[in-house]
């Protein structure tokens, strides 16, 4: 990695500095590079390799712009919400005060990101998809995080996000998605403004058992 916002192709390098990035520069993103992360997202793994998925990019500024007011207009009009996040953002330590400010700027500046990504739960045959569970996202967010950790390797910042719900009946409208398919997120892609990595994560060790729930290595 020759600086801390290019692209690098150590799978250990994007592994451990690929981070929430919510700032972006206005340049374009080429769209076989688009392809080229939705073609990452195509090789994740899924039950019988159904493949269960449906990818939106959205490009248009005019479409982003109203997504995005949306957002922020949600976003005003939910006082626990903007409790919560600009709390997180007054927080003392450093790294949780970062993330709420950063939160805050992706309500008020999401339209800033050249490329909206939408990856979908979807059914080819038509059929509403009706409810969903924990289980139902095996078969999409495996791609999802191919497709996060593609846009690391090709130097492109993302941050995940389920935005999404908080607008879903207007956004299906907007981007006339059928009732076969669920949008579970809603990725902001662009070259970032701001550095990858390294993150802050609990050690491996800490967050592991062996054999049963609650062992520590013997």
């Amino acid at each position: 990695m020759t600086d801390n916002r290019s692209g690098t192709n150590d799978f250990w390098d994007v592994l451990y500095t690929q981070r929430a990035i919510r700032y972006w520069t206005e340049d374009a993103i080429p769209d076989d590079v688009l392809l080229k992360l939705i073609e990452a997202g195509t090789k994740a793994p899924s039950g019988s390799n159904s493949q269960p998925w449906r990818f939106l990019l959205i490009r248009d500024a005019a479409t982003r712009k109203t997504i995005s007011d949306l957002l922020g207009e949600r976003f005003e009009a939910n006082t626990g919400l903007q409790t919560y996040i600009r709390g997180v953002a007054a927080s003392e330590d450093r790294s949780r005060r970062l993330m709420g400010k950063g939160a805050v700027g992706v309500f008020t500046n999401l339209h800033q990101a050249p490329v909206f990504f939408v990856p979908c739960l979807y059914r080819g045959d038509g059929v509403p998809l009706g409810d969903l569970n924990v289980m139902s996202g095996s078969s999409i967010y495996g791609a999802v995080q191919n497709v996060l950790l593609a846009a690391r390797a090709l130097g492109l910042g993302t941050v995940m996000t389920t935005m999404n719900g908080l607008i879903e009946p207007e956004l299906r409208q907007i981007l006339q998605i059928p009732e076969s398919a669920q949008p579970v997120a809603l990725i902001p892609i662009g070259y970032p403004a701001a550095n990858f990595g390294p993150t802050n994560r609990i050690p491996a060790n800490q967050v592991t058992f062996w054999e049963r729930w609650g062992e520590d290595v013997p």
